[in-house]
């Protein structure tokens, strides 16, 4: 797998520019502030306004367990929160994301 990493604090906008030069398999994001709720379902409304919403949205970091269905509700196609072990993050993409992409 290749990883591309943009750095800390960047702006949903920002990813999704990012996205369209990479055309990522999937796109991970790692969240501590506590605005994982809000910064996830703006990533993935730009994402569809820029037409490549079919680039699944993981998300990781300090989420409360019973937002992690809120995270699904608005479109992350699956929630790693803190204590999720790197394997099963790896096996996640394994078996979900398209090698073909």
């Amino acid at each position: 797998m290749e990883v591309i990493y943009l750095g800390l604090r960047q702006t949903p906008e920002a990813i999704v520019r990012a996205a369209l030069q990479e055309a990522p398999s999937v796109i991970g994001l790692s969240i501590l502030s506590g605005a994982h709720v809000n910064l996830t379902g703006k990533v993935i409304s730009c994402l569809k306004e820029a037409g490549c919403d079919e680039i699944p949205v993981i998300v990781g970091g300090t989420i409360p367990p019973g937002e992690a269905g809120v995270l699904r509700e608005a479109g992350a196609a699956a929630v790693f929160p803190v204590g999720a072990e790197f394997e099963d993050i790896v096996s996640w993409i394994e078996t979900n994301v398209s090698k073909d992409h």
